[in-house]
């Protein structure tokens, strides 16, 4: 099933545009922890709220 919702039609193209982050640390080490975790995934989600991305 295609989503065509997300897609997006220029005067030659269509095209989806997504992004992968990835947030690592050496040696794989927990930096965000506890309240700190919290309050950077409200963040996150407020901000992909404002400019109309998802999150998963």
């Amino acid at each position: 099933m295609k989503d065509t919702n997300r897609l997006t039609y220029g005067r030659t193209s269509v095209y989806n545009l997504n992004y992968h982050l990835i947030w690592g640390t050496k040696y794989r080490n927990k930096v965000l922890k506890g309240h700190v975790e919290a309050v950077f995934r409200e963040q996150v989600r407020e901000i992909a709220n404002k400019y109309g991305f998802t999150v998963a």
